[in-house]
Parts: C-alpha cells; structure tokens; sequence
C-alpha cells in the first residue's frame, strides 16, 4: 500500500476515533429532567396536593417556587422560567401576555420540532419592559436547545419552557403517556435538557416514579407543580433529585429555608450542566440545605394565604377599637378621657408591628388574630401609659419595635414574612427584609425613639451625631443585603436622618449643612455597596445596580421604578388617598406651632417629626411603590401626632386645677 493510501487511512481512523470520543464525552455529560405535574381537578375521588405527592417521594428535596413578580398569570411563570429573571407584570405593554399555541412540526408531534405561534409577540412585550429580559433564554443556550416530551390531548404549555428564541423547540416528542418517560430518555440521547409535562392524577405519579427510578447519577430532575390557571399568586411545589441527600431547597433570591423562585430554575440547569448563567439572569442556583419538612412548607404557605386578606381588617379592627376608647374616654371623664384616649390610642398603633410579630409565630385563625392584635396592643399602650409619664412613653413601644425587627432581620426574616405587615413572598417582589409598610413605618419610630433620649438638652452637636448614628446604623439594618436588603430603605431613611441632624445643629442649617444632607442618601447608597461587598449579602441591589451591565441598564432600573410607582398612583383610590396625605402634611406643617404647642420648643421633637416627613417624601420618590409610602409615613406621623395631642395638661378646662408644670414633665419625667 503506498504512503499517501496510508496517510488517508490513518487520517480517517483518527476522525472516527475522535468522533467516537466526542459522542461518548456528550453522552456521558451531565443531563437535566425538568417535570411539570400538573394538580388534577376536583372531582368525586379527593385529589392529593402536589406538596403531599412529592413528599411522598423521599428520594427528592423539597421545597415551594414563587411563581411570578406582581399580578400571577401561568403563561407568565412559564414565560420567567425560560428567561431567569423577572419584573412586575405593570411594566409590560401590554400587562397579559400573549396566549401561545404549540405547533409540531408534522402532523403527528411524535419526530421534528415545533414552533410556538405567537412568539414575536411575546419578544416585543418582553422589550416595552424597561429591564434585560429575554424570553427564551434558556432554549437558546443550552446546547442542541432543550427538548420537549408531552402527552397527547394537552396543549402542551409546558413546552413554553424549551422554545428558543426564535420561538422554535428543536426536538419534540409527543404520545401516549404509558411510554412518556421512554420517550424522554429518547430525546435525552440527543439532548443534554428534556422538560416533560406529566400527565395527571395516577399516570402522572406513575411517570414520576419511573423518572426518580432510572435517574442516573449524572442527571438532575427536577419537578415542579404545573402553574395553573388561577387568580391568586401561587407558590409552586418543587422537589428536586441530583443536588445530594434529599434536603431542603433554597436560594440566594429568596434567602428562606424551603423557598426558591422559578427565575432560580435557569441558573439551576445552568449550573449543573457547566453552562455560564447570562448577567442578565437574576435568578440563582437552587441550595441543596436544611430539614426537609413538608408540613412546615404546608404552614407556611397557608400563612403566606391569608395574610393579604387580613391587612386591612386588623387596621380597621384597631381603629374601630381605638374610636370605641375615644368615646367611652369622653363619656367617662370628657376632656381628660379623650386625652387619655389619644395617649392609648397612639400608643396601641405604636405597639402593632411588634404585636403582629407575635401573631405571625402564633398564626392563629383570622378571628382570633384579630382580636389579638387590639388586644395585645391596646393592652400594652395602657400599661405603658399607666407606667411611664407623658411624653417620654412612647419610647417604650418605638424602641422595642426597632429592636424586635432588626433582631428577627438577623434570623433571617422569618417572622417578618409571615407577619400581616411583611413582604408577602407570594407576590414575589420581595422574600425577606422589610415591605413597604415597614419601609415608611419603622424609620420615623426610630428618630421618635431617640427624640425622646433627647428630649430638654437643646441643639448640639452631640444631639445631632446620636441622631445621625441611630440612623446611620439602622441604614446598615435595613440595606444589607443578609439583612434588610432594601434599597430604597437605606435612602428613606438616609433622608430621613440627614432632616433631623439638620433640625439638631446648635449654629443653625447653613448651606454646607444642606449640602451635606442632600449628598446623605447618595452617600447611604455607596455604603450599602461597600457593606454588601463585604458582607458577601448578593443581595438583590448587588446583582441588579453593581452588576448592570452598562449606564443604559441603570437607566432602565430607573425607569422601571417610576413607571411602577406611577402606575401604583393611578390605581382605584390612590389618588384620592394621595391628596388627602399631601393635605394633612400641609396642614400639620402650617399650624405646627399649634398642633404641637406642648413639645414645638423641643428640638429633638421638631428633628423628628422633619425627619419623619422627609422619610416619607424620600421613600415616595425612590420607591416602585411610589405613593403607599407617603400614606403609611403620613399615617404614623399622625398616630405621634395623637399621642402629643394627648398631653395630660390640655384635658383641663381653663380655671380647672392641673397635674403640673407641663415643662416640668417634659424635662424631668
């Protein structure tokens, strides 16, 4: 044989040996199984929750998956799986996302591919969002595009999670359910990620059995109930085999034991397969870590239930109980009972956020938790009342509900989710720190706390740096990102603080005074950043502001914020709401000297109610929730304001004997 016929021959062996090698490298790299089981409907045999099915599986970890941000559309978890990142639904033009319908490429559905019709709507909505989302960024980059296997008779929306995008499923499978799962391992050969849509009720825990069963141990599976057609934000039940003994699930989105996001889903696969997870992907690998406990899941999602529809009821609970006070006040003993009245009844309102601390660990049934919280607090502002003298009581519930909050934001939230004036996960905009109510609340308690420490020294600078220390170490509470992970926290209560220490120099507010103060929040905002750094928190600001990718991302943040805040202010009776807050600020800074004639020559009392308002201006300006903000830091400003209107001395009719010098128990009681 010559020389060049043995060249090509050796050429030719080494190619085929080099394939060989390189199909054998694919088949055994790690592959992911990503199994929707959808609830079956009700009917005359009682369905078995999805939560109690895959705890029936010891083999998978458990955990809930929050579905969507905002108002919750299944088309729309789907749509967020694919993409790793989410916004509110109020950013999109338009709100609802487009209906798809899945499309083989042949008659039968069972070889070839297939196409999403409506898909370029679905990118056009994705682009009038101001944010980096890109739906579809999960079928596009793992390679060879991820793989659908469905049931026939279905629509098949679960296939939404492969398409590419350019709206196309590279590889599909579609069939009778009894051979499902051999079909999967099928598309598997060719495909490094299948998603399945299972079928229902007894097929389906069929088909999930033999998943769990001839998973090998370079594949992960994960499942994850089918987001179903409903109204109310769901939390998805997930379990998951491949990430090591069967555990808890978690993640850093979330930063709760037991609950991860479906945005968490890309960067999980991603991971696993050694893909790199896209900067523009929020979401974050699930963690495989802590009990696996599926009747604490079950708790805390039936918690997480009923915590919207019973927000307003405690409010209006407690202001009827607190109108009912003011009345029997004055039945009893006129103008000193309704004096006595206000007192209590700013108290009770200062003491509720720590009494729905207490509830959320109780979580007792709507009825009782109700009468809990006025009785709780209306229990402890007449104690409080009763023990220390006027002014200085308010100290007692303001201080304790700082300190309650920033000890339960360092074990990680959990009463606070769970409590009626927390983030709600359900809603996904937030998984632990501090909402919006507590955004406005806690700020003006703080600089009400330390108000009254301060109370009949003057202006000093002394006075100015306690103020400016007390919120400067609170910002770190609120902003961290272990902690509160609040952006806009840290500039409300940044411009909050930087008012007050302004109210308390002794030289007056000079223009370098103001300057400063301005800077404060910016200043705040660097903080954060450093601290987060540091502190390694990968908090929602790290990810989103430190890591944008590029001015035109800040941009976009900033957009989204007003446009959502914007949009919060058009919505049912906030503008009337609005108005009514901006009005009674008005008035109570027009007729200040008289409103608060008993405590106006105090400064530490003006630096905090200032601050307060500016709290609450500053927290509506750079806020996504705009407006809600004003009204709660409005509203809390008026519960201080009840309780200085209490002052024992004007429940005394002129001529009528007084407890006392007013100063007197101003300065010294």
């Amino acid at each position: 044989m010559s020389r060049p016929r043995l060249a090509a021959l050796a050429l030719a062996a080494l190619a085929v040996l080099v394939a060989l090698s390189t199909a054998a490298a694919a088949s055994a790299a790690p592959r992911v199984v990503f199994a929707l089981l959808p609830q079956a409907q009700p009917g005359p045999v009682p369905r078995t929750p999805i939560l109690d099915q895959l705890d029936d599986r010891k083999a998978l970890s458990l955990g809930l998956s929050g579905a969507t941000q905002g108002t919750y559309r299944a088309s729309q978890s789907l749509l967020d799986i694919t993409q790793g990142t989410r916004t509110s639904s109020a950013a999109y033009k338009p709100r609802v996302p487009v209906e798809l319908t899945f499309f083989p490429d042949d008659d039968s559905g069972r070889t070839g591919g297939a196409i999403m019709l409506g898909w370029p709507d679905v990118i056009t909505r994705a682009n009038s969002a101001p944010a980096e989302i890109r739906p579809g960024t999960l079928g596009s980059l793992v390679p060879g595009g991820v793989a659908y296997a469905g049931v026939t008779g279905r629509r098949q929306d679960e296939a939404t999670i492969a398409v590419d995008r350019a709206g196309r499923i590279r590889h599909v499978s579609i069939g009778p359910a009894k051979d499902l799962v051999a079909r999967t391992y099928a598309l598997l050969s060719d495909s490094r990620m299948v998603v399945v849509g299972l079928p229902t009720a007894e097929r389906g825990r069929e088909a999930l059995d033999a998943l769990i069963a001839r998973r090998p141990k370079d594949q992960l599976l994960i499942v994850m109930q089918t987001p179903p057609i409903a109204g109310a934000p769901q939390l998805l039940p997930t379990g998951v085999a491949g990430l090591g003994d069967p555990r808890g699930l978690t993640s850093k989105t979330t930063h709760q034991p037991g609950l991860v996001a479906g945005i968490d889903v890309l960067p999980t696969a991603f991971d696993y397969l050694g893909l790199k997870v896209p900067k523009d992907v929020k979401g974050q690998p699930f963690e495989n870590k802590g009990p696996r406990n599926a009747e604490t899941l079950r708790n805390f999602g039936k918690r997480l239930k009923v915590i919207g529809s019973r927000r307003f009821p405690a409010l209006e609970t407690v202001l009827a109980a607190w109108f009912g006070l003011l009345l029997l006040g004055g039945v009893v003993a006129d103008r000193r009972g309704v004096r006595w009245a206000m007192r209590v009844g700013g108290l009770a309102f200062c003491w509720i956020l720590t009494t729905v601390l207490i509830t959320a660990a109780l979580a007792p049934s709507k009825g009782t938790e109700l009468a809990l919280i006025s009785l709780i607090t209306f229990g402890l502002a007449i104690l409080t009342d009763l023990l220390v003298k006027w002014p200085r009581a308010i100290f007692v519930p303001c201080a304790v509900t700082v300190l309650a909050y920033t000890a339960d934001l360092a074990r990680g939230s959990d009463l606070i989710v769970r409590s009626l004036l927390g983030p709600n996960p359900r809603f996904g905009s937030r998984f632990y720190g501090l909402g919006n109510e507590l955004e406005a609340s806690l700020p003006l308690l703080l600089l009400v706390a330390v108000a009254v420490v301060l109370q009949g020294r003057g202006r000093s600078r002394a006075g100015a740096m306690t103020f400016g220390g007390a919120g400067l170490l609170f910002g770190a509470v609120v902003g961290s990102g272990r902690l509160g992970a609040d952006v806009g926290g840290v500039l409300t209560v940044g411009a909050g603080t930087a008012v007050a220490v302004l109210c308390m120099l002794p030289g007056g507010i000079t223009r370098r005074a103001i300057a400063l103060a301005v800077a404060a929040p910016a200043a705040a905002l660097v903080g954060l950043a450093v601290l987060d750094l540091a502190t390694g928190g990968d908090s929602h600001f790290t990810r989103t502001v430190l890591q944008a990718d590029g001015s035109q991302a800040l941009l976009d943040i900033v957009q989204r914020r007003y446009e959502l805040a914007f949009n919060v202010l058009k919505r049912g009776l906030m503008p009337f709401a609005t108005a009514i807050a901006v009005l009674a600020c008005v008035y109570g800074l027009r007729y200040r000297r008289r409103i608060y004639a008993s405590i106006h020559d105090d400064p530490a009392w003006q630096a905090a109610m200032y601050g307060g308002l500016a709290a609450g201006v500053a927290g509506t300006l750079f806020n996504d929730s705009g407006p809600l903000l004003l009204l709660f830091a409005t509203f809390v400003l008026a519960v201080v304001t009840a309780y200085v209107r209490g002052d024992p001395a004007l429940g005394f009719a002129p001529g009528d004997a007084t407890p006392g010098s007013l100063v007197a128990d101003r300065t010294t009681g």
